[in-house]
């Protein structure tokens, strides 16, 4: 009887082992699923943080699409805004943020804006980017893929890269034919490789298409820079010890992704979302009416003296005297000047392209009409179109560039953003020299909103001559219709972010998303709590 009882008793204490057993797995894996439904639901909450973060770029874009001051780099605006009631416990002040999250803080979700800053790499910016402070992937040209990528790309490395090869086989991706560039590649080498596929021969859909072309790798497009955040974090210097691969020479090279786009146009409007008036338009009184409302009369007077002369205007450049060539380098200097060449039918000092699009595709810029001499290679000649000098100078060239056109097109296509653009792509203007690159990039530090609307104050203040300024001007402008938003959520409370990327088309008040990617996966890029700051610098170019 003593040996059942005992029995008993071992078997009601297993019993009671299993059922605390059970009951501890049963709490785990409820505590388990609690945790996995509360991240679950952070991550949600901080993916419509980023979310209101995209409305609220397009809300401040739909006012001040052409004031890069209030875009660009704004904290005040664009750093640590709330999108849910504040408790009066929480922070209130977005410049207060300044520590680590706190898990005992109210749940409060958050928003900043960022974006990398050229010009103290250690940090942010805090605000959008426009796209034509890039360059378009598909209109560019030869040499300033070239240069471009000469500027960008680290050369000083165990296995540096062919720039040629990069050009050619860029340019034979989006060309048709099946005859290869002399460094590129066609069909032929594409079905070698495995899998085998055969080129586009037509634009690019995505900058991340350039990774099926000859040459280019995740190194190439990407750098160091596997998060692609722009700043320097320890893994991406750190030589070997962890992915990505990196020299450990605390620069960051980020690849010449950040620099290339295929979004890059504007509209045809000036600053304030007007119709800009149009030179050449037909009905010549209509025309006196428009500029005698807001144009000075001096330069009235003038156009409507060309027009009703029966002659068109090829440039607005044509309201200022034409320019005397610079000092010309010596190969080309000893070139025989041709007598017959004239101011250009379509003048490439034009602001605007020449060549007639449909309203629904935004124009390439061109250097259309040039003369045989400049067919060549030789700089163009510029000449005034009437025996008089025109009345214009440069005091009202920002008003010039503003609100004239020579065109009706709607919209134009790959011209670079000088207010705006990083030094590889300015770079890419293959006639400004490094030293008026580098002249460029410093002096907007100090410029206003005003001076910056327009490409006027490249001459106005003296960073590149007259002459050399009409020659770029179809290649530049300040202005975007298209803008690439960073977004990252996150709330006081947690450490939870969720970053997503981007790219608006502003049609008037009307935002396009043209592109939009969840960029989380690639790991925690910025740190929103805090003020970003690395104690490594960053890679602005040469």
């Amino acid at each position: 009887m003593r040996r059942r009882r005992g029995l008993i008793l071992v078997v009601v204490l297993v019993m009671i082992a299993l059922l605390s057993l059970l009951a501890a797995s049963y709490s785990f894996m409820v505590r388990s699923y609690t945790d996995e439904v509360n991240s679950q639901q952070a991550s949600f909450y901080a993916r419509m943080a980023a979310e209101s973060g995209i409305q609220h770029a397009i809300v401040v874009l739909r006012a001040y699409r052409n004031d890069p001051t209030v875009w660009y780099d704004n904290p005040a605006v664009f750093r640590a805004v709330p999108v849910t009631p504040t408790p009066r416990q929480a922070v209130q002040s977005n410049e207060a943020v300044n520590n680590s999250y706190d898990p005992n803080a109210p749940p409060v979700w958050r928003f900043n804006l960022v974006a990398p800053n050229p010009y103290e790499p250690a940090t942010v910016r805090y605000g959008v980017t426009d796209e034509t402070s890039r360059l378009d992937l598909n209109l560019a040209k030869e040499e300033q893929l070239r240069r471009l990528f000469e500027y960008a790309i680290p050369q000083e490395t165990t296995s540096p890269v062919d720039v040629n090869v990069l050009v050619d086989s860029l340019l034979d991706w989006r060309e048709k034919g099946a005859v290869p560039r002399p460094n590129g590649a066609k069909d032929e080498y594409y079905a070698k490789l495995e899998p085998g596929y055969r080129v586009k021969g037509a634009r690019f859909s995505t900058i991340e298409e350039l990774l099926l072309v000859r040459g280019f790798n995740g190194w190439v497009l990407y750098g160091e820079d596997y998060n692609q955040n722009g700043l320097l974090d320890p893994n991406e210097d750190d030589g070997a010890n962890s992915f990505p691969p990196d020299n450990g020479d605390g620069v960051l090279y980020p690849g010449v992704a950040p620099y290339l786009t295929i979004w890059s146009y504007e509209a045809n409007l000036s600053r304030d979302g007007r119709p800009r008036i149009n030179l050449n338009m037909k009905d010549t009184q209509k025309l006196q009416e428009a500029l005698e409302a807001e144009i000075p009369p001096h330069l009235t007077s003038y156009i409507m003296a060309v027009r009703t002369g029966g002659k068109a205007f090829n440039s607005v450049m044509n309201l200022i005297p034409a320019p005397e060539p610079d000092e010309l380098p010596e190969e080309e200097a000893a070139q025989p000047e041709d007598p017959a060449t004239t101011q250009p039918q379509g003048d490439p000092a034009s602001s605007q392209p020449g060549e007639e699009n449909p309203a629904s595709q935004p124009s390439e810029s061109t250097d259309q009409g040039r003369s045989e001499k400049q067919a060549a290679g030789a700089p163009p000649v510029f000449k005034d179109l009437t025996p008089e000098p025109p009345p214009g100078t440069y005091e009202d060239l920002p008003l010039i560039l503003d609100r004239l056109t020579t065109d009706a097109t709607p919209a134009m296509a790959g011209r670079i953003n000088v207010s705006t653009a990083p030094l590889p792509v300015l770079a890419s203007i293959v006639e400004l020299t490094d030293e008026e690159v580098q002249a460029i990039f410093a002096a907007r530090q100090q410029l206003d909103a005003e001076q910056l609307s327009t490409p006027a104050f490249l001459v106005t203040t003296g960073l590149v001559s007259p002459y050399k300024f009409r020659r770029i001007l179809p290649k530049i402008t300040s202005s975007s219709a298209v803008f690439t938003v960073d977004a990252v959520g996150y709330g006081d409370h947690t450490g939870v972010t969720q970053r997503i990327k981007a790219v608006l088309e502003m049609r008037g008040p009307v935002a396009q998303v043209r592109y939009y990617r969840n960029l989380s996966s690639l790991g925690t890029a910025y740190l929103p709590h805090v003020v970003e700051q690395r104690a490594l610098t960053g890679r602005g170019g040469r």
